[in-house]
């Protein structure tokens, strides 16, 4: 019965209760020991509920540190992800400026052919506009033939109705006339007549034919003109969004020329420098040869150098036959002449300096997108060492909650073993008050 029972409801526990409570008349040795259990009592109760409060603040703030090491681990996944969509900007970009190097070498040759379009173009506007003025001066002759034509035709017609008039007329109408002209010279005439229209009707259809094959040439010719101006246009609007291109790319190369000269400058200072260095140590080193040289040696060194000097004077025609040698090319002829040499020196100087120039805008921009990645690794290596510090510190925290379960089942079991201790000298005192002296004693003895 005793333990199916709840903790704090046992038969021990309420005799515990009742001497603690109980108000009679004890002895000042009893007074003091029963103060001082419950002075450790409350101090335990005390210590066990402070160790409980740290205990549930020790899990709150593991759960929170769980949460951020998440959260952490969280922002590194995105920065690894960030890190690597920027590599991959940095290879479309390296991409993209290769595509645009090649379409400004596209650039530059569709704008030659463009030049050469043009140029056709213009050639041919020009043909077509004069063969226009051809077609117009021939359409006006044509339109005065036309109309001498009808001249000539309304006259004949005029001629013919008269002709008609006086033939019907000298038919029947008036048989006096018909007297004195015979039916032969009649018909004859008529025939004649006939001939004569058949033929003007066959000139006037010819003509006709001739004006409309006229006007559709002019027509053909006009519409071919309207292409060219179109295709004009368009070319000049191709030729102006190239320059303008090329005005941009222009003021790029003015200022990586500006960059390279103000390179140069700098790159002379540091010569001048090198220079003045060098000319101190010369100097030093001469200063100490002059000192520990003698005269026989300075005989003998002048003697060695004029030998030297005529095989230097040997070997120099020799090396510059082979520098000019090494510096012909097939379409370019140098002269064993320092002067030519130094020509060709300067030209693959100033084609060095152009490649060099390149290569150290290429450089900067690799720094530059170098230094974007470093950022972003450091960054990581720092999100990284954040996370380790907080399972460091989680470590410790699960340590010390370890203790202070230690320090809690420790406390519990001091107290189990004083309630017991309480409820032992309870009935010993119950017993004999001899037994119960001696148990104050001990327990006395037991905490000094």
């Amino acid at each position: 019965m005793a333990d199916e029972e709840a903790p704090g409801n046992t038969e021990e526990d309420w005799r515990v209760y009742e001497v603690l409570c109980k108000d009679t008349e004890m002895e000042a040795d009893d007074v003091d020991v029963a103060t001082s259990l419950r002075s450790d009592l409350a101090a335990l109760q005390f210590k066990r509920e402070r160790l409980a409060e740290d205990l549930k603040d020790m899990h709150c703030q593991l759960r929170s540190r769980e949460q951020r090491c998440m959260e952490l681990q969280v922002e590194a996944d995105q920065l690894r992800e960030q890190n690597a969509r920027q590599n991959a900007v940095i290879i479309s970009l390296k991409k993209r400026l290769s595509e645009l190097e090649e379409r400004e070498r596209s650039l530059y040759a569709a704008q030659g052919r463009n030049e050469i379009a043009i140029q056709t173009l213009q050639r041919d506007n020009k043909y077509q506009d004069d063969r226009a003025k051809e077609l117009d001066k021939k359409i006006r002759n044509l339109e005065m033939d036309l109309t001498t034509e009808e001249q000539k035709k309304e006259t004949a017609r005029n001629a013919f109705q008269d002709l008609v008039r006086r033939l019907s007329v000298a038919l029947g109408t008036e048989p006096c006339e018909s007297a004195h002209m015979s039916t032969e010279a009649l018909v004859h005439k008529a025939s004649e007549l006939v001939q004569e229209l058949s033929r003007l009707r066959n000139r006037n259809l010819t003509c006709n034919d001739t004006l409309a094959t006229l006007e559709i040439e002019l027509r053909t010719c006009r519409e071919n003109l309207e292409r060219t101006i179109a295709d004009k246009e368009c070319l000049q609007r191709q030729s102006a969004s190239q320059l303008l291109d090329l005005d941009r790319l222009k003021q790029e190369k003015d200022a990586i020329e500006l960059h390279q000269r103000v390179t140069e400058r700098e790159l002379l200072e540091v010569k001048d420098k090198l220079v003045a260095s060098n000319r101190s140590l010369g100097s030093a080193g001469t200063n100490i040869a002059q000192q520990e040289s003698t005269i026989c040696q300075l005989k003998d060194e002048i003697r060695i150098r004029e030998e030297k000097c005529q095989k230097i004077q040997h070997d120099h025609h020799k090396y510059l036959e082979m520098v000019s040698g090494m510096l012909c090319t097939p379409g370019h002829f140098v002269e064993t002449c320092e002067t030519a040499i130094k020509d060709r020196i300067r030209e693959l100087i100033t084609e060095n300096k152009d490649k060099c120039a390149q290569m150290e805008a290429m450089r900067e921009k690799l720094a530059h997108d170098s230094a974007q990645l470093d950022r972003h690794v450091s960054m990581c290596e720092q999100a990284n060492a954040r996370i380790r510090a907080l399972e460091e510190e989680k470590c410790h925290l699960e340590s010390r909650l370890r203790k202070a379960d230690a320090e809690i089942n420790s406390c519990e079991m001091s107290r189990e073993g004083l309630k017991r201790d309480k409820s032992t000298i309870n009935f010993e005192e119950e017993l004999s008050p001899g037994n119960g002296r001696r148990w104050r004693e001990r327990r006395g003895q037991l905490l000094d």
